[in-house]
């Protein structure tokens, strides 16, 4: 649900840390969160963003799918969605490489954005 088949397979000791840090979370806190996060409507909220927004997802994400975040960014005025291939729901621990690249991209095509190097 939140990491691909291959970072399952490929990279268990990564896995065994995410899982260690879902499992020290006290379970009534955890389905709290599953709770607001299922029950919360951010439309309208999303429509008043006037701000420069990157919504990002994983291309195999199965808790927040791709069409969910694409959905959000419609909502957005101006947004920019990006999909990342070969990852799941935490892009940025499957594929920091390409995750940080549009990160960076974003930052620096601000306004008041610098170069970033690195």
């Amino acid at each position: 649900l939140w990491f691909t088949p291959a970072f399952h397979a490929e990279r268990s000791a990564d896995l065994d840390g995410c899982w260690n840090m879902l499992t020290r979370q006290p379970l009534a806190g955890y389905i709290g969160t599953c709770a607001a996060v299922r029950d919360a409507d951010f439309t309208e909220a999303a429509r008043r963003i006037a701000v420069p927004t990157l919504c990002v997802v994983g291309d195999q994400d199965g808790s927040t799918p791709p069409d969910l975040v694409r959905s959000l960014a419609d909502l957005i005025p101006g947004a920019r969605f990006e999909m990342i291939r070969n990852a799941g729901h935490i892009p940025c621990v499957e594929q920091p490489g390409p995750f940080t690249r549009l990160i960076r991209d974003f930052v620096a095509s601000l306004p008041s954005g610098k170069q970033i190097h690195g």
